[in-house]
């Protein structure tokens, strides 16, 4: 029966893996026919194991580093500059610059199946649910069919593995590209004796090991595959890497460990709050020293243990690509540099780094950086640019930067490509940009630009593509002008006024999508809308069409930007500006206030308490408005009381069971409670003045449900005005358990600096009865 159900199952494999080639046969030649798979370089396919006698369509993803060296990049934002993405779209993901793997896994979809024309070369076994025990009874099946010999290609993706199959790698010793994506493998340990490694895979040159829920790897892991040069780790769940793990992969090239969840479980660190907040990926110190060829480096959206930057010093001298997008990354500091080869760049997303950035922060760098991704940082100052010369591309959008200076781009000849949208930049009075002959994009979208300028436009004739939707520009000469000359060519514009008007200019739907591409004779406008590219007229505070405006009537010896004549808009007012002065007064006014009120709140609340009470109290001293008869309560000369005890009523078991004992039936004190004391037929309020009044001490018996209690909390601003009143001394404080410095309130936290206190102990006996001596002694040596 055994063998029937081998047979049988190995039949069904067969049927099934013909189909799986079949299928995924048809869908590589549909897609190369249109073109959603275009077919990589020769060299490109060699470069990441996938050239010889079968071809590599691809998986559609760009890979966007320059295809030899000192080549354009071909990052898709840069030349569409996506409008809405950044810091001011709403819920936008974090964009990092290396992105995912799939970018650099041409042979592979997203999905995890091959991309490679089908063969006897490559064997799909992804998405087919195959277990552990599952997976060798199909591979042996298939063995019989196909030599498992010539199998370079393997997608084991996707299915239900919960160990690495060595013996179905022992039988391909000859792969090349391996991937094992999502599949549950949570822990490979040392001690599975199985399962613990990889198998001798001399020729493996790329494994995918993306999103397999990772929590450990042995030490050896990668013992027996020293010639792989493509290692994706991405998405897993590590906490610690071993220094020993890279040892034997001296021929890495690339190496991913992006979007680790190092999120903490259970007892780590539960105990410091604080260090839940920095707890990430640990990394030992010399971690990527054994990568003498390590090239690229992707570390984004994995947050780092604090510690573990400290690992990023050992990286070796040939890295050129690097991500330290959102890794929580506390500072720039040099041991991040000393490789001083890095061409391209990721910090974006660190928001503590811009608190350290100064003129040297990237000087190691000067020689080697192309690229550099800042976004969403905080960033407010650029004058750390100087040093880099030889950089080609920088974003910065998304950060707080509100002026541009021209000194800080004075050192960037190469820039080619420059994104700073979604800042708070303003107009500039001078050519900040006129030292960067190469650049040709620029993106200032969503800023804080009011109006512009004549030397705003000499920057932007310069230009290629550039952006200036979302800002609330003033209707003025020089902004009514750039517009009526990208739509409509203004033939009369006095020679050299406006140096970006020349050729005849039009205006299309760009990619078939709704906004319009605006062309001048270089200059497109990429993000082109009429809803965005509206101007204001801030006397009477509304938006409108510049298109609809009447003309500016400039002489050919005006400069362009003069304002816009009466008839059509007119500049700020003397009005306006009085108007400004005053908005500006009362807001800096209303925040200031809020400020005190917030951090002065509770000194403000102690203020009107201590007034209501001394209120009360003049009430109460007051002869024609005193309710308690004097005469049947009170005498001028004798006291009634020795004690008055003010307490609440969750301790009123210790009042009675310890206090009233021994004051009254050891140490023969008369006290003054309460419920016991009090007068029938009069209010509260009266009572407790007449009895404080009638009574020598006063004894305040202090707990956290003491400071609970409203009545208690009158008694003890009462006990501190009578002192101040009378100048009597006679108040003794007792601390029935400590009081948290957060919840001690500031008049209690007067009279402990001012009174002496005693604290009840909670230990043994012999300690009690020290602390009824002592309260004993008290009473005493006082009036009381």
């Amino acid at each position: 029966m055994e063998g029937s159900w081998l047979d049988g199952s190995a039949r069904f494999v067969l049927t099934a893996l013909f189909i799986v080639i079949s299928c995924t046969f048809e869908r590589r030649t549909r897609c190369s026919a249109e073109g959603v798979f275009p077919e990589l370089d020769s060299t490109d396919c060699d470069l990441l194991g996938c050239g010889g006698p079968y071809e590599c369509y691809g998986n559609g993803w760009p890979n966007y580093l320059p295809r030899v060296r000192g080549g354009p990049y071909n990052i898709p934002a840069l030349s569409t500059f996506s409008v809405s993405s950044g810091n001011g779209a709403a819920n936008a993901p974090i964009e990092c610059l290396l992105g995912t793997a799939n970018n650099y896994l041409p042979w592979l979809t997203e999905e995890g199946r091959l991309t490679v024309s089908p063969g006897r070369h490559a064997l799909d076994l992804s998405h087919l649910r195959l277990t552990d025990a599952g997976l060798p009874v199909l591979v042996e099946s298939l063995g019989l069919a196909v030599p498992l010999e010539g199998v370079q290609h393997l997608s084991l993706a996707h299915n239900a593995l919960l160990h690495v199959p060595t013996p179905t790698l022992n039988s391909m010793p000859n792969l090349r590209l391996l991937s094992l994506r999502a599949n549950t493998f949570t822990e490979l340990s040392v001690d599975s004796i199985v399962y613990s490694k990889l198998p001798p895979l001399q020729r493996l040159r790329v494994l995918d090991l993306q999103n397999c829920s990772l929590r450990v790897l042995p030490h050896d892991f990668f013992e027996h595959t020293p010639n792989l040069q493509y290692l994706f780790l991405a998405g897993n769940s590590f906490r610690v890497l071993p220094m020993e793990l890279f040892l034997p992969l001296r021929a890495l090239l690339h190496l991913d460990l992006s979007n680790m969840d190092t999120s903490r479980q259970g007892e780590e660190r539960i105990e410091n709050p604080f260090m839940k907040l920095i707890a990430g990926l640990d990394l030992q110190q010399s971690l990527f020293a054994p990568l003498l060829n390590l090239v690229f480096l992707d570390l984004s959206n994995t947050r780092l243990d604090f510690q573990a930057f400290i690992a990023l010093g050992s990286i070796q001298r040939r890295v050129r690509y690097v991500s330290y997008c959102n890794i929580g990354l506390p500072a720039i500091v040099d041991y991040l540099f000393v490789a001083r080869s890095i061409e391209m760049l990721d910090i974006s997303y660190n928001v503590g780094v811009a608190q350290s950035l100064h003129k040297g922060s990237f000087s190691l760098l000067r020689n080697s950086l192309e690229v550099l991704y800042f976004k969403d940082s905080m960033v407010q100052q650029l004058s750390w640019l100087v040093p880099l010369g030889k950089l080609r591309v920088l974003n910065l959008r998304g950060n707080i930067i509100r002026e541009l200076h021209r000194e800080s781009f004075t050192n960037l000849t190469r820039l080619e490509r420059l994104d700073l949208s979604y800042n708070y930049i303003s107009a500039w009075n001078q050519q900040i940009l006129t030292n960067t002959g190469a650049l040709r994009s620029v993106n200032l979208r969503n800023n804080s630009i009011v109006i512009l300028t004549t030397d705003m436009l000499y920057d932007f004739s310069r230009l290629q593509h550039m952006g200036l939707g979302g800002n609330t520009i003033q209707c003025s000469c020089n902004y009514l002008k750039f517009l009526r000359n990208i739509m409509h060519n203004q033939s009369d514009t006095p020679p050299g006024a406006y140096a970006i008007s020349a050729e005849p200019l039009y205006a299309e739907k760009h990619n078939g999508g709704s906004g319009t591409l605006v062309s001048l004779q270089h200059v497109e406008l990429f993000d082109y809308d009429e809803s965005e590219y509206f101007c204001m007229n801030f006397t009477s505070n509304q938006k409108l069409d510049p298109m609809e405006l009447s003309d500016c009537v400039l002489s050919d010896e005006e400069l362009i930007d003069i304002d816009l004549t009466e008839t059509a808009t007119s500049t700020t007012t003397e009005d306006d500006t009085l108007v400004y002065i005053l908005v500006s007064i009362a807001v800096t006014f209303v925040v200031v206030t809020a400020i005190v009120l917030f951090y002065y709140w509770f000194h403000i609340k102690y203020f009107f308490t201590i007034l209501k009470n001394s209120t009360i109290l003049s009430f109460f001293n007051d002869n024609e408005k005193l309710y308690l008869d004097r005469n049947g309560l009170l005498k001028d000369s004798d006291y009634h009381y020795d004690v008055f005890v003010s307490y609440s009523n969750d301790d009123r078991k210790w009042v009675l069971d310890h206090l009233l004992p021994n004051m009254e039936g050891v140490s023969q004190v008369n006290l003054c409670l309460h419920e016991r004391d009090f007068e029938v037929g009069f209010g509260i309020l009266e009572n407790i003045i007449s009895c404080m009044d009638r009574s020598r001490c006063l004894m305040l018996i202090v707990s956290e449900s003491f400071l609970l209690s409203h009545w208690c909390q009158f008694e003890m601003h009462l006990a501190q005005h009578r002192l101040l009143e009378t100048r009597r001394e006679e108040l003794i404080l007792v601390l029935l358990q400590d009081i948290p410095r957060r919840k001690c309130p500031k008049t209690l936290s007067y009279l402990l600096k001012t009174k002496t206190y005693i604290k009840w102990p909670t230990g043994s006996v012999h300690e009690q009865a020290l602390f009824w001596k002592r309260l004993h002694k008290a009473l005493s040596t006082s009036k009381c």
